[in-house]
């Protein structure tokens, strides 16, 4: 497809600001209210509308849409005060800094039955101690690093730091070592994955082929976890080009 024709996506990684705690690991995030961090906001939302975005998508589910449509024109006219979320604190702020009119909500998260990561932590632990120490130790090794990291830094150089291929190479590492746990007749961790993860993560990326049209600038704002597989998925589908995020954040 010819460059000029295709969607130019920005995918921006980002902790969850509002701790919903439904993640792998959670990550305790400070208070993004209180005036400094109010700063920072406005600070790396300064840095966003530069991409000049005619679309930002959030991780928010697609079949709240229009509620989050209600939503923003209510903050628009000043009568909806932002809760502490990365959807509305960044993707709300950018929004509106740069006139776009809506955000589009694409995310999918639902049980679609079949095998729950529960079951593959409780099998892991019992018959497959090792990767389960390996996922685990993984997981809360990341997590205590990024909180050192967010007691020091401002927001802006902690989404910089964390929106690089590397760091969501590492991300994803944690989610190849669950596909290990099974015993090649029970693939418990590939039946997670594949019922679950992958699917959400191809939906995701379906909704936002579906929501653009070549020419369309998309600011994608979403859980770090997400970013190695929504990469590769928009890369792989030739529908779009890419800016890097530290061409704004650095």
């Amino acid at each position: 497809m010819n460059e000029g024709l295709k969607r130019t996506a920005l995918l921006l990684g980002t902790y969850h600001m509002g701790n919903p705690g439904r993640d792998m690991y959670n990550v305790q995030a400070d208070d993004v209210l209180a005036p400094e961090r109010q700063r920072q906001i406005r600070e790396v939302t300064d840095r966003l509308a530069r991409f000049r975005p005619t679309k930002i998508a959030v991780e928010a589910l697609a079949d709240t849409d229009d509620t989050l449509h209600e939503q923003y024109r209510s903050y628009l006219a000043g009568q909806f005060e932002l809760p502490a979320n990365e959807q509305y604190q960044l993707g709300f702020r950018t929004a509106a800094q740069f006139g776009l009119n809506k955000i589009d909500a694409v995310d999918w998260n639902e049980w679609f039955g079949g095998v729950s990561l529960g079951d593959v932590y409780d099998y892991a632990q019992t018959e497959a101690p090792e990767l389960y120490k390996q996922f685990s130790s993984s997981g809360e090794e990341g997590v205590a690093r990024f909180q050192n990291a967010m007691a020091q830094k401002t927001i802006r150089e902690l989404l910089l730091g964390s929106n690089n291929e590397e760091n969501w190479r590492r991300d994803h590492e944690s989610y190849m070592t669950i596909a290990r746990v099974g015993d090649g007749k029970r693939n418990i961790g590939i039946d997670w994955l594949c019922n679950y993860w992958y699917r959400r993560n191809m939906i995701i990326y379906a909704n936002m082929a579906r929501i653009t049209t070549p020419g369309d600038r998309i600011l994608v704002i979403y859980g770090s976890g997400h970013m190695h597989l929504l990469a590769q998925f928009m890369r792989e589908s030739g529908l779009f080009a890419f800016e890097r995020a530290d061409t704004y954040l650095a």
